[in-house]
């Protein structure tokens, strides 16, 4: 085995590993992904998990490799990956959906989408109609419970919910920075760019759709935050758009603030979902515990490391 070492320059942050890979290492798309994939490349002494994990300046990579070997990553990952199932009924499930799976299929790869995944194994246990609805969405980046039905009743109760902002949906974050106020509310209008789409905090005057969030402080490190965040409405990336108008964005939110050696992804995490049960009317409530990567940054923010 042969063995690459080389760190990421000032213009290789925000770059993805596979990226870098291909640029550094001269390695192809395919043999980048499979490198990672199959465990041989480690960032910062830790193995790389996600060839779609973002770079941060000054990140130490070693590559172990077989110059003869044909390092080749699946055209497809098993499409049954990606989530755990949390509870399941008839019209409806909870699922934990792990960061970097689409809600719905937006421009992904065939089959590779959580509902897509969730229909493959509806057709593989045998069901007839194996269609699955999603009641709403998190952010591609974001880790943790999402709803998705059955078409029929269950769906359209819980549709007629999330329309009207009755359930409670919380988030864990981790901001950037001393987030000073023990608890607040965050307040704004968003607003999308007509062309990039990208979404921002409006100031007044400016037409933007009214977005409000609650949050209180669970833990504080030297160099950031960890937040609980609740939301009171649900736009798109409204928690990440809304605590970096207020100068704490997200750790390793390469749109809104900026890359992080310590996470390859947004820091966000649905922790918790409580709504009506679609058919009893009684409360349910469901947990999520925060993924590995997402322990780890707290691990080491504790340690005093610096995101």
């Amino acid at each position: 085995m042969e063995r690459l070492r080389f760190a990421a320059e000032a213009n290789d942050a925000g770059k993805t590993l596979q990226r870098l890979l291909r640029e550094r290492a001269g390695a192809s798309n395919s043999r980048a992904r499979g490198l990672v994939l199959a465990g041989l490349v480690e960032r910062n002494g830790t193995v790389a998990t996600r060839p779609d994990e973002r770079i941060a300046e000054g990140d130490r990579i070693l590559v172990r490799h077989d110059p003869g070997t044909r390092y080749r990553a699946p055209r497809r990952a098993p499409r049954t990956e990606g989530y755990r199932v949390v509870h399941e009924e008839a019209g409806f499930l909870v699922v934990d959906k792990e960061a970097g799976v689409l809600t719905v299929p937006v421009g992904a790869p065939r089959g590779e989408s959580l509902l897509e995944r969730i229909e493959e194994a509806y057709r593989r246990r045998g069901h007839r109609d194996r269609r699955a609805l999603a009641v709403h969405r998190i952010d591609r980046f974001t880790s943790g419970l999402v709803v998705v039905a059955r078409p029929g009743p269950a769906f359209d109760a819980l549709r007629a919910q999330f329309a009207s902002r009755r359930p409670e949906r919380a988030y864990l974050a981790v901001a950037e920075g001393r987030v000073e106020q023990e608890s607040g509310d965050l307040v704004h209008r968003l607003a999308e760019h007509p062309r990039s789409l990208k979404v921002r905090a409006v100031g007044p005057g400016e037409e933007g759709r009214w977005s409000a969030s609650s949050y209180r402080v669970v833990e504080r490190f030297t160099h950031a935050t960890l937040l609980e965040v609740r939301l009171r409405t649900g736009r798109r990336n409204q928690i990440r758009v809304q605590l970096a108008a207020g100068g704490h964005p997200l750790v390793g939110d390469v749109a809104y603030g900026r890359p992080s050696s310590l996470i390859g992804r947004t820091a966000l995490h649905a922790i918790r979902l409580r709504f009506a049960h679609p058919v009893t009317g009684e409360p349910a409530e469901f947990e999520a515990p925060p993924p590995g990567d997402f322990r780890n940054l707290l691990s080491a923010l504790r340690r005093g490391e610096t995101p």
